[in-house]
């Protein structure tokens, strides 16, 4: 029994992944990617083709928090960003980096902006006396500018949330 549900369970997710992830727009595929969506975005197994042509990403994203301490001393922790890293520990950090700017910046998900502030706060309750008691979450984006254009790139600033930290979120 166990082997079958196992068995079953693979063959699901092969097939889910096939719907989701193969780039056709057949009557099957439109009809079985609205339904399979929740569970491939909750799953993390969600994937985009809009890397590649004809439409590729036009934006440069990133995602901050500004942490308040009780002493009024500020500082800035930053999710993990892909050139900030080697060419292997790009790959086993993307995720975090994607969950940054596809989840956090998407106002479709902002309720879980306040466990990210809560995981942030007690990341960076390093000091004994002087816990955060404010994260606030800022989001970056920038248009890419056209190849070859020499034009800036300049960066919008939008706070995502504001939150106050309380004793218990920090253990």
């Amino acid at each position: 029994m166990k082997r079958i549900a196992i068995n079953l369970f693979i063959v699901f997710h092969l097939a889910i992944i096939v719907c989701w992830a193969v780039p056709l727009n057949t009557q099957l595929f439109v009809i079985a990617r609205p339904v399979i969506s929740p569970y491939m975005q909750w799953s993390g197994l969600a994937q985009g083709w809009n890397l590649f042509a004809p439409n590729p990403l036009s934006l440069n994203s990133r995602t901050e928090a500004e942490i308040t301490y009780r002493d009024g001393q500020t500082g800035i922790w930053k999710f993990p960003r892909p050139q900030d890293f080697g060419y292997i520990k790009r790959y086993t950090m993307e995720r975090e980096h994607k969950f940054s700017f596809d989840s956090l910046q998407n106002d479709k998900f902002a309720i879980v902006r306040p466990d990210a502030a809560r995981y942030i706060a007690r990341l960076n309750n390093t000091k004994k006396d002087d816990p955060p008691v404010t994260v606030t979450l800022v989001g970056y984006r920038s248009q890419i500018a056209p190849p070859g254009s020499g034009l800036p790139e300049p960066w919008k600033r939008k706070v995502l949330l504001t939150y106050s930290v309380v004793a218990g979120d920090l253990q």
